[in-house]
Order: structure tokens, then C-alpha cells, then sequence
């Protein structure tokens, strides 16, 4: 499934085209979105707390993959 996923145990975000792992959670289909896009979809099921300790980097390694 392709798409940017949040994964809850590292707080970090990562691009995918691929399979995500296990426990990631798709935050959105779209690979373009920009992190204020991500982080207005995150506020709908992350408290305010939570997001603030977000890596808001998105990992683009496993663009590759």
C-alpha cells in the first residue's frame, strides 16, 4: 500500500510504495503531502501532546525499496 505512514513506536514518519510494517499507521495515500497536510490529518487521532513529540521528518528510504 502505498503512502506516508506513522509509526507510533520510533514517532517518526515514513514514505512507502511498498508494504509498511507492522503497527504503521497510514496517515495518507498521497507521497507529495506536505507535513502540515499530515500533521492536520495526526491531530484527528494524536493529542496535541503527541504530536508535539513527532519526528517530522518524512523518511524516504523506503522509496526505494
Amino acid at each position: 500500500m502505498t503512502g506516508i505512514f506513522y509509526d507510533p513506536k520510533s514517532r517518526r514518519l515514513h514514505a512507502v510504495v511498498t508494504c509498511p510494517e507492522s503497527g504503521w499507521l497510514l496517515v495518507t495515500h498521497n507521497l507529495d503531502a506536505g507535513l502540515y497536510h499530515c500533521r492536520r490529518i495526526m491531530r484527528e487521532w494524536l493529542s496535541p501532546e503527541d504530536l508535539f513529540l513527532v519526528e517530522w521528518t518524512i523518511d524516504r528510504e523506503r522509496l526505494s525499496a
